[in-house]
Parts: C-alpha cells; sequence; structure tokens
C-alpha cells in the first residue's frame, strides 16, 4: 500500500512471500519426519507415535491447500493491470485478507507444532 492506495502488485508481493513461507514449512516438516526415521534407533529418544505423524500429515494437507488458494487469487489477478489501484471493498482485497488471516493463523499453529517437535526429537 503506498501513499493509501492498494495496487494489485502489494497484493502479489504477499502472496509471493506467503507461498515462500509455506513451502518453507512444508520443507521443514519433511526434515522433522526424516530425523523422525533417523531416531528409531536411538534409546533416548522416543519416534513420533502414528498418531503425531498423522496429524503431521493432515498440516501438510492444511499448508497445501492455503498454498494452492493463494495461486488461484494469483492466477485470477493476472489478467490485470498490476498498478490497477483497488480499494478496501474491492473483492481482491476482501479474499487477500481472508487469506492474511489465515496465513497468521496457520503460521502461530505450524511453528508451535514445530518447536514442539523439535524439542522431541532433538538431543
Amino acid at each position: 500500500m503506498r501513499n493509501g492506495k492498494i495496487n494489485l502488485v502489494d497484493l502479489d508481493f504477499e502472496y509471493k512471500m506467503w507461498k515462500n513461507r509455506l513451502t518453507l514449512f512444508v520443507q521443514e516438516i519433511d526434515i522433522l519426519k526424516n530425523r523422525n526415521e533417523e531416531v528409531k534407533s536411538e534409546k533416548y529418544i522416543d519416534e513420533l507415535n502414528t498418531v503425531e505423524l498423522m496429524v503431521l500429515d493432515q498440516h501438510v494437507d492444511q499448508l497445501n491447500k492455503l498454498l494452492n488458494l493463494i495461486k488461484v487469487q494469483e492466477n485470477e489477478m493476472q489478467f490485470y493491470n498490476k498498478d490497477f489501484p483497488i480499494t478496501m471493498d474491492h473483492k481482491y482485497f476482501k479474499e487477500h485478507e481472508t487469506l492474511r488471516k489465515q496465513m497468521v493463523s496457520i503460521s502461530k499453529v505450524h511453528l508451535s507444532r514445530v518447536a514442539d517437535l523439535i524439542d522431541a526429537l532433538g538431543i
């Protein structure tokens, strides 16, 4: 947002940041799953149980769904001039605000979940 104006390029910037963050989150979960495989032979570190792994899989599904929603939004916006100004009442901005709330929520969940798993699977 510049000088009180919202341009589609501003929304696009946030989408790029969010897509990177979601991709990173999925990669972190892959690293945690790999670590889980490594600790199976450790005496003092318990591996994740089936329910914990299932919760991780569901979390990855949620991350991917949000990533897909962002991509759909980007695809819809690509037909407009990136410098096209919009208002806070505009459809794209309202959808953007909904995605922003989902990003904040899923980021908090992810960071909390990952911190717990790092503690559980660490040395």
